[in-house]
């Protein structure tokens, strides 16, 4: 991951960049047809695809080949930061605008419409596949032997990375998907899908931070150069883990609750504005009482969810710091023991 060479840089640099240059193509195409992209759309792209970048380039590749800490820092940006960005741009459209017209014609579209492509996405895009492969990338690549891979390898590092983004593209779109059920997950599956995620980064996260032992000896050569303790920078990395990346999930959460709410909104407008029958005015209530009634049973359901998750994390946590403590306890002990034999 950290080696700064021509090769290096060719080979996680350039699609990057030739990436965001098809977007922008795919911009100024939209503009001559007066569909024009905001600013905002454009600045969001960039950004995500910038930071990214800078995850996997010199001179962060080499802090992060010396400490893990750094390292996580990048995972971060790499799973969560860059793919959330990427994916508020919307930019499959632009994409495909970018491309030559000869590259959508001959390649992309027969690829895209091929079976195997279509029954593979198919399978993939299902909210608990989805899941199941963010969750499991993130624990996948936490294995020191493959954690020392990554900063050994520079092959290892950009499959590492570029997996985490591939990945975190995936989950992201899902979860902020524009087009509503069945064509896309349920609000309440997307919701399930962020909390979910968040525990299982809160599991790995509390181990690693409240842990005694070495678990990545490979950093040990840049842990001696920066002069900081193997366990300080283990400890963290997992608070990294734990805190900061759970908290933009949250965020992230926040968002998709919102988008929830203006969908029923947008929703509700729809059927009141076209609706044959008066009849209809009856499925919406008139007062304040009415509607609390109506929402009763909806808001419950969302409040035990809630709270069922809340209660896990802590669970978690706390679990989580009692076998550090029954471990930390037994090694001390053991320690002891041996220095009186």
């Amino acid at each position: 991951m950290s080696d700064p060479s021509a090769a290096f840089f060719v080979a996680g640099a350039i699609p990057l960049i030739l990436i965001g240059l098809t977007y922008e193509m795919g911009a100024r195409r939209r503009a001559t047809v007066e569909r024009p992209v905001s600013t905002l759309r454009r600045a969001m792209f960039v950004t995500g695809v910038v930071a990214f970048l800078l995850s996997i380039e010199w001179p962060f590749a080499d802090w992060a080949h010396e400490l893990f800490s750094v390292h996580q820092i990048g995972i971060l940006i790499a799973r969560i930061v860059s793919p959330i960005l990427i994916v508020a741009s919307r930019p499959a459209g632009l994409l495909i605008a970018g491309l030559p017209r000869p590259v959508r014609r001959r390649v992309l579209k027969p690829g895209l419409s091929h079976p195997v492509v279509r029954r593979t996405w198919s399978i993939i895009a299902i909210p608990a596949v989805a899941l199941s492969l963010y969750v499991a990338t993130l624990y996948f690549w936490e294995i020191p032997a493959l954690q020392a891979d990554a900063i050994s390898e520079p092959a290892a590092g950009l499959a590492m990375h570029f997996s985490l983004l591939l990945i975190g593209l995936l989950f992201w779109s899902r979860v902020f998907e524009r087009r509503p059920a069945p064509h896309a997950p349920a609000h309440g599956w997307r919701l399930m899908m962020i909390l979910i995620a968040v525990l299982s980064q809160v599991l790995l996260g509390a181990y690693l931070t409240v842990k005694s032992e070495i678990f990545y000896p490979a950093y040990a050569p840049g842990q001696h150069l920066a002069a900081v303790r193997a366990i300080i920078d283990e400890q963290t990395g997992g608070f990294l883990i734990w805190v900061p990346s759970s908290f933009l999930s949250l965020v992230a959460l926040i968002v998709a609750i919102d988008r929830w709410g203006r969908h029923e909104t947008k929703m509700d407008i729809k059927r009141r504005r076209w609706s044959p029958s008066n009849s209809a005015i009856l499925l919406y209530p008139e007062t304040a009482a009415a509607l609390r009634a109506m929402v009763k049973t909806k808001n419950r359901r969302l409040a035990i969810g809630m709270i069922a998750f809340v209660a896990l994390v802590f669970c978690a946590a706390f679990g989580s710091a009692v076998t550090s403590h029954d471990v930390s306890r037994a090694e001390n002990l053991r320690e002891y023991q041996l220095s009186k034999g």
